[in-house]
């Protein structure tokens, strides 16, 4: 009995083996039609016979058939890959089930029929029972199938591998068709004692049949290794297709078919490149903006770099497949002909619910535009956008890299740059600052090697960095700025300019660690006081010089904001009289932390800041109105004099501030006199002259301040209004003993008196000074003889105490 128990499982295993090896539709067809067959003649093959293996073992024909169906099914899923395979299964189980159920009742009714010739005498009642059994067989096998490849799905999730994953799938499917042999029997007959014991002791016979068809399986396994890997590879299955209606499928389909259509669409008419790469770094698919952009050949990856690490280069090295082939990466990279070509390469990895192996989407965008862009963007930031020269920024870069070494840095500034800007406009401005960046290139050329950089750090202002610390080469170097900035330039078709700068230089010895921008502005800054045109070489003195001064600039600016600043009064004089018949308004400015700070700092620092305005209009507004409440307490004589600058009056809106100021403190115009140095008009009368023809007309008087210390130009005093002059007191300090003085001050007075200014002498501090200027005639006298500035509450004492 053996042998035909092994004859039986060779021949239902020979078919669905032989099977597999066929195609498309016809490995279906004659997988159904054979899975059909062993379903009908399974529902009767259990009624008919039994093979005796041993005295213990019996295997009846409905175990061998139901052995044989879920092998075939088993073995078709895993050819297939196809959830919908299962789906036509579980029909075609029901179909046969209800098939073998109408045959069934069929032929018990027609046994039932007196005319039936019935020659073996069957009985009816078999057909009977055979219903019930022919249903709840098929109820098991759908739920055991189900079952099984559930289990299956679970299983090859794990990634065991290939021999393991096979094994444990043969040892599932012995165990299924095991557990059939025990349900079915109690499912059928009841949970007696008898039946359990009638169960578990045929178990035997299932194991064996089990095991045995088990067999064919394990071959399958090996001889079909590639396709058992496919299937370990495909997606999981779409468990809710089973229950989905053929209309619900359809339409998915062609859902699915649309969006396919469409991705195709994107996919191969994107301006970005596009691929889909395997696990192992090949291509799979590319579109013609990918294979143009790489050089392939869109139709043969084979024979091409079907390993995609090597079509991309970072930093000269093919990119590492490892990292990149992960969930999700991004980078730059080189590619095309000579990896010439910059790109931004996105990786995603794509794994649907159902994938066991990733498949990863390659996005590939040329970037060479936007490098170029970029690196233009980076040239504009570090470099000045007029004369091409590198910018501070670079400078600092410099700076910062040679410390500890040998290096001067020289500060150039342009003498006078304002005025071109003033005079021809900032187009000329801007041609002015070519040329000399064009002839600052040539001295750098003239010296390559010992010139490190050659910056423009803003305005009108150069610096060129050595890299050394000889004096000799530094003072030649400067030599040649000089030199070659003399030329005329032409910044028009008919103006020709000339050029000069004062150059700050500093220098670093090695070893040593000097903030060289700062020390250079210093000896700049130190050099223009003394000479324009010249150039200064630091010294440790000027950086606390230009630190007091920029914490003098910050504090003068709160002073201003806050009003912090007062206002004293110098008296003025008549020789005959006590009474004061004039003031000389002069800021005066006490910080909390510096005490006292001496206008002759504070004004120049208030000019280079550009807050000479705002000091002028706070001195002049204070002046006015408290000389309009001296007016109202009866001391209508007195007249308030206020220094202006020539700063105050370039702005172009003095004239403004001064009526306004006027109108507001009711203040008369002719008891207010303004006094102005000689730097005001100097090569600016065009400009200056109706101003003060202005200022006149508004019944202001004009007092030339400090004459003889600058051009002491004698037209100027014929051609502008002056009212007064106020002679300076460094010419009578050393009156009446030196000679020469008594003389040049007696012509000044002359002088004044032959063009009916009057004169107030200031400075006078003796009782010799004071006769000597009274006896050649000087009508008004100011200076410490008399009295110091006063604040007003002291000036109002002393004008009480007449």
């Amino acid at each position: 009995m053996l042998e035909l128990f092994a004859l039986q499982i060779v021949v239902f295993s020979i078919f669905p083996l032989y099977f597999t090896s066929l195609h498309g539709s016809i490995r279906k067809a004659a997988f159904y039609i054979y899975i059909a067959l062993v379903l009908l003649i399974g529902g009767f093959f259990g009624n008919v016979y039994s093979l005796p293996i041993s005295p213990d073992i019996n295997v009846s024909g409905g175990n061998l058939c139901y052995g044989a169906f879920m092998m075939s099914v088993v073995m078709f899923v895993l050819v297939e890959r196809d959830v919908l395979i299962l789906r036509h299964i579980v029909k075609l189980v029901v179909l046969v089930d209800l098939f073998n159920v109408i045959f069934s009742a069929l032929v018990a009714e027609t046994l039932q029929h007196q005319a039936v010739i019935n020659p073996h005498n069957i009985s009816a009642q078999l057909f009977n029972v055979s219903t019930a059994f022919i249903i709840l067989g098929g109820v098991l096998i759908l739920l055991e199938l189900l079952t099984l490849l559930f289990a299956f799905e679970k299983l090859k999730k794990l990634n065991l591998g290939f021999i393991i994953t096979g094994l444990l799938y043969v040892a599932l499917f012995i165990a299924v068709l095991c557990f059939d042999g025990i349900a079915f029997p109690l499912i059928a007959f009841g949970f007696s004692p008898e039946i359990v014991a009638i169960v578990f002791g045929g178990l035997d016979g299932k194991v064996l049949t089990a095991s045995a068809y088990a067999v064919p399986l394990l071959l399958f396994v090996l001889l079909k290794r590639h396709t058992f890997v496919s299937y370990l590879q495909a997606d999981d299955f779409r468990w809710g297709l089973l229950f989905t209606t053929s209309r619900q499928l359809l339409d998915e389909m062609e859902s699915k078919n649309y969006q396919l259509e469409q991705a195709a669409t994107v996919f191969s008419n994107a301006s970005e490149g596009l691929a889909f790469v395997n696990g192992d770094g090949r291509i799979l698919h590319a579109n013609e903006t990918f294979c143009a952009m790489l050089g392939l050949d869109s139709g043969n990856f084979s024979e091409q770099y079907r390993v995609v690490g090597a079509l991309f280069q970072i930093d000269g090295r093919f990119i590492d497949l490892d990292t990149v082939l992960s969930e999700q990466w991004r980078g730059e990279v080189h590619f095309g002909d000579g990896y010439q070509h910059q790109g931004l390469l996105a990786v995603n990895q794509v794994v649907s619910q159902q994938n066991k192996q990733a498949t990863f989407v390659f996005s590939l965008v040329n970037i060479d535009e936007q490098k170029r862009a970029q690196q233009r963007l980076s040239y504009l930031a570090r470099h000045d956008q007029l004369t091409l020269l590198p910018n501070r920024r670079v400078l600092d870069e410099h700076l910062s890299a040679i410390a500890n070494q040998s290096a001067t840095l020289l500060v150039i500034d342009l003498d006078h740059f304002k005025d071109v800007n003033d005079s021809y406009g900032h187009g000329a401005g801007d041609n002015v600052l070519k040329h000399v960046a064009a002839r600052l290139t040539q001295v750098q050329n003239n010296h390559r090697q010992q010139i490190d950089i050659l910056s423009r750090t803003g305005g009108d202002e150069f610096a060129l960095l050595i890299n050394s610390s000889d004096l000799t080469l530094v003072e030649r170097i400067i030599a040649d700025i000089q030199s070659l900035l003399k030329p005329e330039m032409q910044i028009g078709e008919q103006t020709v300019i000339y050029a000069s700068a004062t150059i700050g230089a500093s220098i670093q010895r090695g070893g040593e660690k000097r903030n060289l921008l700062q020390e250079a502005d210093a000896s700049l800054y130190e050099a223009k006081r003394h000479r324009r045109g010249s150039y200064g070489l630091y010294e440790d003195r000027l950086t606390e010089q230009s630190q007091r001064k920029l914490m003098l600039s910050f504090k003068l600016k709160a002073a201003l904001e806050s009003q912090g600043l007062q206002v004293f009064y110098q008296p003025q004089f008549s020789p005959h009289e006590s009474m004061p018949v004039g003031v000389e308004a002069l800021a005066r400015w006490h910080d909390d932390e510096l005490g006292w700070i001496s206008p002759a700092e504070f004004i120049p620092i208030a000019e280079e800041t550009g807050n000479i305005e705002k000091l002028g209009h706070y001195v002049l507004r204070q002046a006015c109105f408290d000389g309009a409440s001296w007016h109202a307490l009866g001391f209508a004589q007195l007249k308030v004099s206020v220094n202006v600058s020539a700063y105050q009056l370039r702005f172009g809106h003095f004239i403004n501030t001064l009526t306004e100021v006027l109108q507001e403190s009711q203040f008369p115009a002719q008891s207010l006199e303004l006094e102005l140095t000689e730097s005001v008009y100097i090569e600016r009368e065009k400009e200056v002259l109706p101003l003060l023809n202005q200022i006149k007309a508004l019944g202001v008087c004009l007092a030339i301040d400090d004459f003889g210390t600058g051009y002491s130009s004698l037209s100027y005093l014929s051609k502008i209004p002056w009212d007064t002059l106020k002679i300076d007191r460094s010419f009578i300090i050393d009156i009446p003993q030196n000679e020469e003085q008594c003389q040049l001050i007696s012509t000044i007075i002359t002088m004044a008196h032959d063009l009916r200014l009057t004169i107030v002498v200031e400075g006078v501090e003796t009782a010799e000074q004071l006769a000597f200027v009274e006896q050649r005639g000087c009508q008004f006298i100011q200076g410490y003889y008399y009295s110091p500035p006063l604040d007003k509450t002291r000036l109002e004492q002393r004008l009480e105490q007449g």
